[in-house]
């Protein structure tokens, strides 16, 4: 077996555990795990709503929910979606704050918050040197708690991509580290910038969940040299 042969059945192996899921009425409801996610993409101008249900934690199996249970976004129900294992609703344009309600079969509704701080990078930005670190302050408000910008530089080559983080309460900018820069090729890169928000789960099971909000920003196109 060549390697190219191995790589896709390893992919193709682990996409299927990725979807392996279990149905919500053989579980016990008090240990579903949630994850609820607003997710706006500038590129797109589409807001997604998500929201996948596991047993147990994190890493458990998924959960397709048995009616009458659901869960809903500002009241819209969302639909499963089967090749990914979890719902997914979208919206055109921005949807900045909504709410996710789940029901599940012991007749318990679960309402939690979700809100998106946006993110993008100045109007001027780059050249960047790779010979010294590189700042950039960031169009959108200074960080609170529970939150983090990414910013994600992607070169020509094939694995150089480099990723920066800031998480500093109060942060309106993120510094670019010159040791990671010297690992783009210098010519035109794709830079990223996200800001993520997850603040405690309002209403859960005995297992809890996670709340996110999303914003990807615009994609740009700068010059490493």
């Amino acid at each position: 077996m060549n390697w190219k042969t191995l790589t896709l059945l390893t992919f193709l192996g682990m996409s299927l555990a990725s979807c392996m899921r279990e149905d919500s009425e053989n579980v016990n409801q008090d240990r579903i795990w949630a994850r609820y996610e607003l997710f706006y993409d500038a590129d797109e101008d589409i807001t997604y709503a998500r929201a996948t249900f596991r047993f147990g934690h994190s890493a458990g199996t998924k959960l397709e929910l048995t009616e009458p249970s659901e869960v809903r976004f500002n009241g819209d129900p969302i639909p499963f979606r089967e090749g990914l294992a979890y719902y997914e609703e979208d919206y055109a344009g921005f949807v900045s704050s909504g709410t996710f309600e789940f029901d599940d079969l012991n007749g318990n509704t679960y309402m939690n918050d979700a809100e998106i701080r946006s993110v993008e990078f100045p109007s001027t930005f780059g050249p960047i040197d790779q010979n010294a670190s590189f700042e950039i302050e960031w169009d959108g408000d200074a960080l609170g708690s529970d939150e983090i910008v990414s910013v994600w530089l992607n070169g020509i080559n094939e694995g150089d991509a480099q990723l920066f983080v800031e998480n500093s309460d109060g942060a309106t900018n993120i510094l670019l580290g010159m040791d990671q820069l010297q690992q783009l090729p210098a010519g035109t890169t794709t830079a990223i910038i996200e800001r993520s928000y997850t603040p405690d789960i309002q209403q859960g099971t005995d297992v809890g969940g996670v709340i996110n909000g999303r914003y990807r920003g615009s994609t740009r196109s700068v010059e490493v040299e």
